[in-house]
């Protein structure tokens, strides 16, 4: 079944974001308040980055915590049709520092959130993450043949990728019973706007591009861990939020239940140290001679702690998402970086940081 973007059934009544002030969560709503097509029930702890959804007729926001807030998610979930659970921590820096608040978070607070889903007999679509493939050998990923494999246990990093993997398998379990309907979409480092927020960043609980960002506006040196020779596969948001749309809008979600898609852009795959050079580069076309740093290696040990191990390679196998939402990435790695970037010099502009 190949799912055409033009014959895509936008009849969908209501829709349940969990998490919508995040990244992928405000860029999602926002596309869909645009479309005009579904209701939207967003929950999250702040609205900072719902300025553009928050008036939309269409759009109904409850500021809370998913830990405090069963009541008010189990009515929803209850009354919409598909579920999108996005509330995750998804930083290297707090996997290691804090791994037990990735367990509480990542895993606990949505294994409530998938058994709702199923004691209601509704539909969830859910973002699992490129973590999950881990240290594998394989040249590109793919979702239904590559192992997933990862290090040792005192290696406190692969909290997040074994606590997102042990959801997968709950939620495909709950489908083979016939007690869920499921599509399960796998992000390859997505960027683009209002990716993390510079305050974040400066306190190194960002991801590596908002970092690089928050030291490039601040003329610190670039600092890349271990040798930069691994590689990541940067995917720009809008080519993100478009494949997650098709499996929104695909009719029931038969034809596309029990699936899961790999959502990332091989064609942009590079190494950290290069990804540095390419970014100073787009900085310099905007202010030239302004950044006097340079970039610099650190020990993982040095930069995450003893809890850090690394991922050499991490490319997506995409033939799924081609062959059956009829998509594929269209952003290059420059514009991506170049969008992002610009987001963040107008996030430093306009709150003087």
């Amino acid at each position: 079944m190949v799912i055409e973007i033009h014959k895509m059934n936008k009849n969908q009544k209501s829709i349940l974001i969990l998490g919508a002030n995040g990244f992928i969560g405000n860029a999602l709503v926002k596309d869909l308040c645009n479309d005009g097509t579904m209701k939207i029930y967003g929950m999250d702890i702040e609205n900072n980055k719902l300025d553009h959804s928050l008036g939309n007729p269409n759009f109904v926001f409850e500021k809370g915590d998913i830990n405090s807030s069963d009541k008010w998610i189990k009515d929803h979930i209850k009354k919409c049709d598909i579920i999108v659970p996005l509330v995750a921590i998804a930083t290297p820096n707090v996997y290691v520092k804090d791994p037990l608040k990735i367990f509480q978070l990542d895993f606990e607070s949505n294994l409530k959130i998938i058994k709702w889903v199923a004691e209601y007999n509704k539909r969830v679509i859910f973002p699992s993450t490129s973590e999950v493939y881990g240290i594998t050998s394989d040249k590109e990923f793919n979702e239904y043949t590559t192992n997933l494999t990862v290090g040792p246990v005192h290696k406190s990093r692969w909290i997040y990728s074994v606590s997102k993997q042990l959801l997968d398998r709950i939620i495909i379990a709950y489908g083979e019973k016939g007690l869920l309907d499921y599509t399960i979409f796998r992000p390859f480092n997505w960027i683009g706007p209002r990716l993390d927020s510079l305050k974040l960043a400066q306190l190194g609980n960002g991801r590596v591009l908002s970092i690089f960002i928050y030291n490039l506006l601040n003329n610190k040196d670039l600092i890349v861990v271990g040798d930069g020779n691994q590689s990541r596969s940067f995917t720009y948001i809008d080519d993100g939020i478009d494949a997650l749309k098709r499996i929104i809008y695909n009719s029931s979600g038969n034809d596309l239940n029990k699936k899961i898609f790999n959502i990332g852009n091989p064609d942009n795959n590079i190494n950290i140290n290069n990804l540095a050079k390419i970014l100073i580069e787009e900085y310099n076309k905007i202010y030239p001679k302004n950044f006097t740093g340079k970039i610099t290696n650190q020990d993982h040990k040095i930069f995450y702690g003893e809890g850090y191990e690394d991922i050499p390679v991490r490319v997506p196998d995409i033939r799924e998402a081609k062959k059956i939402l009829n998509w594929a990435p269209k952003y290059d790695l420059k514009m991506s970086i170049r969008e992002t970037l610009n987001s963040f010099i107008k996030e430093k502009e306009n709150n003087k940081l």
